[in-house]
């Protein structure tokens, strides 16, 4: 058995042809010659194969074979990389906790028998490397991204041999600096993980970065760019038959048709993609086109299939212990409920965003971060308060009461202030214009154009000179027109003429696209 072909296959996404390599190596069959070391390599390649070609319950079945070995008495290398099958296996299906205690004890056993396992060191480097990056992963997962960051550097520090993980490390990491702010080191560490995957032919890692591109060129609001970018990725997926990428490139593409007002093709692709991941059985992949799928049925009417889209991603996740899972089901929950008429799933709603909020992470409050980043499901900070700021101008227009107004930019202001220990971000800008918009309609138009002002300065000293225009525009529209208000208008008539409703709809739009990850691939 060569283990550098399975891995050639492997990395190319040449995944029928490894299967069939497998099947002829007949490494479970009774009368095979393979050594343990060599069954337990031939299970991981096979195991990971099947569930890149999304074949996530045969993976299961394969690796349910061998899960009960007695790690303390029998710990050897071909131990070890039999449980970085199990623990790929229970990161695909949403099994973080497992995941991690299995790592854990793992990485434990590893280093207790160090001695008797450094007498192969070639293959302790290659499997020890991609043990670490699993526990990274699976924390990466529960964004504890400081930990995951620890691992992936661990991974890196024990590599030799395992290219490939290599190439991975480099491009979390990456991701992790990208969520920080930390633009320039993001953008040194994807090129270092770009060159990499493109020197070893590794059609998936090039594919997952092209498909980030595509999402960044969305989130820019270049659709001609965003299009070219998507359609190469969908071409790459396409000629290793990577179901799981596939469906993520296909679900960013039927959100752009949806942000476009393309509704039935929107629909088609995103209900394609979503029955997909249902029949593969991975609640994480899911999780990303729900939310859009969700939110499209109920401005098209049909709000009865967003409950049944709801109640499947909840029947197929209810044992998921992963975050990302968790928040994503949480949000898509409360959006259904302040689309009910009902005053009182209003207030669930309302009670559920704040929930969000307050979600603590590592001591950090969930609303502590709004890079547009695909890593952090923190980006949903953005997003709730856009969602709560709809149901609190809803309550404004009924009771009319100021304070509601001062609520809710007192909600805004406490999400600025926890951003003194971080990078600037474009959401910054964002959450500033709402705050304004929110004091022309109280009528305080001195205290919207101070708002403003200090926007612009920030948007200028950090080049978002994109943003340092359309704030521009939102001072221009109040010197030629918001200042000639006089007491007479009324509150309906200040809504209409800023247009915040709108502009929540738009910010809701952009926050769809940060929430979604193409990124979250394990191995």
């Amino acid at each position: 058995m060569n283990q550098d072909t399975l891995e050639h296959l492997y990395v190319i996404g040449n995944y029928s042809l490894l299967l069939e390599e497998i099947n002829i190596l007949a490494y479970n069959h009774p009368s095979t010659k393979l050594d343990d070391i060599e069954q337990s390599i031939c299970v991981s390649y096979h195991s990971r194969a099947l569930i890149r070609l999304g074949k996530v319950n045969e993976a299961e079945i394969l690796i349910q074979k061998i899960a009960n070995i007695n790690l303390n008495k029998e710990f050897s290398i071909s131990s070890l990389i039999y449980q970085t099958s199990s623990i790929n296996l229970q990161i695909t299906q949403g099994n973080i906790t497992e995941a991690l205690k299995n790592g854990t004890n793992t990485e434990t056993l590893v280093e207790q028998k160090g001695p008797e396992l450094s007498e192969q060191p070639k293959i302790l480097s290659f499997w020890g490397a991609f043990l670490y990056y699993l526990i990274g992963i699976a924390y990466f997962h529960q964004y504890k991204n400081e930990l995951a960051r620890k691992y992936f550097q661990k991974s890196l520090g024990v590599n030799q041999t395992n290219i490939f993980i290599k190439a991975k490390c480099l491009y979390y990491m990456g991701v992790i600096e990208r969520g920080k702010g930390n633009f320039a080191k993001f953008n040194e560490l994807f090129e270092e993980s770009l060159e990499i995957f493109q020197s070893i032919e590794a059609t998936q890692g090039s594919a997952w970065i092209i498909t980030w591109q595509g999402q960044n060129f969305l989130q820019q609001g270049d659709i001609d760019a965003a299009k070219s970018k998507l359609f190469q990725a969908l071409e790459l997926f396409e000629s290793i038959n990577g179901i799981q990428g596939l469906n993520i490139v296909n679900s960013l593409i039927g959100l752009m048709f949806f942000q476009q007002g393309e509704l039935k093709q929107a629909e088609e692709i995103l209900k394609e993609v979503f029955d997909s991941f249902i029949e593969i059985g991975n609640p994480t992949m899911l999780s990303y086109c729900l939310i859009p799928l969700i939110v499209l049925y109920i401005e098209s009417g049909t709000r009865s299939r967003a409950q049944k889209c709801l109640h499947e991603f909840q029947e197929l996740s209810k044992d998921s212990s992963s975050e990302s899972v968790k928040i994503h089901g949480l949000i898509a929950e409360a959006i259904l409920l302040k689309s009910s008429s009902r005053i009182q799933d209003k207030a669930q709603a309302q009670s559920k965003f704040l929930e969000l909020l307050n979600t603590q992470d590592e001591g950090m409050p969930l609303h502590s971060s709004f890079q547009i980043s695909p890593a952090s499901a923190k980006n949903f900070s953005f997003l709730v308060i856009s969602h709560l700021a709809e149901l609190y101008l809803e309550e404004f227009k009924l009771s009319e009461d100021t304070k509601i107004l001062l609520e809710a930019q007192q909600l805004i202001d406490n999400h600025i202030e926890h951003k003194n220990d971080q990078k600037f971000s474009p959401e910054v800008v964002e959450l500033s214009l709402l705050k304004a918009k929110l004091s022309i309609v109280e009528g305080d138009i001195e205290k919207a154009l101070v708002t403003l002002e200090q926007t612009k300065q920030d948007a200028n000293v950090n080049n978002f000179f994109f943003l340092e225009k359309k704030v521009n525009l939102e001072i221009a529209q109040i010197e030629r027109e918001f200042k000639k208000w006089d007491a007479a208008i009324s509150v309906r008539e200040r809504i209409e003429k800023v247009q915040i409703e709108e502009y929540l709809k738009e910010a809701q739009q952009m926050s769809r696209m940060m929430s979604k990850s193409p990124l979250r691939s394990n191995d």
